[in-house]
């Protein structure tokens, strides 16, 4: 029994060929020129999660399958005994919902961004790479690559995108003197708006993360069925960053003298946001009769084009 027992364990040795060199470990080579050499495969953790959840110190790579919006977390960084700096995940977005990767509690992520960011945004046919930087506070995690798994991949789900269109009348107050008067909203028409970036009853768009974006605006200042169809005695349209700010901080304008009972205008420009920074379209009109005008046929388009 014990001559059996013997050989069995000398069959498995031999069957994993362990090799010890010179401080290196290899596997499968007698000759390790790293402190661990495999010459072979190598296999670690596959897990998939279709919800929100917490990373396990187990975990390598997640696939995201969820068909709603969902959180990982990264564990908490340790102090001391345990620390696992140099530790690294992968995930890949599986599914037909964005996934969002966080460091956990307060700590942050480095994304070359130049300040850390508390989550990262993997969408749907994306990967991404993490590796622990072994810190305790702050950037605790880098982000090592974010990729697309198609070659071209939609600009919209790159970064933050939207565009609506309505031809809904509203009906604003008309100024006695040039200063901004009211927000142009979208009650109705066509809406395509990746991460819910823009607010159609207010009209602003709210800058999901830091970087540069780019806006253009323009509508229709149309007296046509105000009553005595009064004229216009200017007409301004204008893009503004953090409305009802003291004071408000025009981005862009485009000022019409004199324009008549219709007039179209467009506004455009790029500017750098903070995020949770917003930028509406607003307007303000002087009438030559009356107490309001109209504005119809509005859109704003709003799109992240940098970091």
């Amino acid at each position: 029994m014990k001559k059996n027992s013997l050989l069995a364990l000398i069959a498995t040795l031999s069957s994993v060929l362990f090799y010890s060199q010179a401080g290196n470990v290899g596997i499968n080579t007698s000759d390790p020129g790293s402190n661990l050499t495999v010459s072979g495969s190598f296999a670690a953790t596959y897990r998939q999660a279709s919800a929100s959840g917490n990373v396990g110190i187990n975990d390598y790579y997640v696939a995201y399958n969820g068909t709603t919006n969902g959180t990982l977390t990264l564990p908490a960084a340790i102090n001391g005994s345990g620390n696992f700096i140099g530790r690294t995940y992968h995930f890949k977005n599986t599914g037909t919902a964005t996934l969002s990767v966080a460091a956990s509690g307060t700590e942050l992520i480095d994304n070359q961004s130049g300040a850390g960011v508390s989550s990262v945004n993997v969408p749907p046919g994306y990967y991404a790479f993490f590796i622990s930087k072994g810190t305790t506070t702050g950037t605790t995690w880098e982000l090592i690559l974010l990729s697309s798994s198609d070659s071209l991949p939609a600009a919209a789900s790159t970064y933050a995108f939207s565009t609506v269109s309505t031809t809904t009348r509203q009906t604003l107050p008309a100024t006695t003197g040039p200063y901004i008067g009211s927000e142009i909203n979208y009650p109705q028409g066509t809406v395509i708006n990746t991460g819910n970036a823009l607010n159609t009853s207010n009209g602003r768009f709210t800058a999901p993360t830091n970087g540069y974006y780019m806006f253009y605006g323009s509508t229709q200042f149309d007296n046509s069925l105000i009553s005595g169809t009064p004229t216009f005695n200017f007409a301004v349209l204008y893009l503004i960053k953090n409305f009802s700010t003291t004071p408000n901080n025009v981005l862009v304008q485009s000022f019409q003298p004199n324009p008549g009972t219709l007039v179209g205008v467009n506004v455009s420009c790029i500017t750098y946001l903070n995020a949770g920074e917003t930028v509406s379209m607003a307007s303000v009109a002087a009438v030559s009769s009356g107490s309001v005008y109209q504005v119809v046929v509005s859109s704003l388009y709003g799109y992240k084009i940098a970091n």
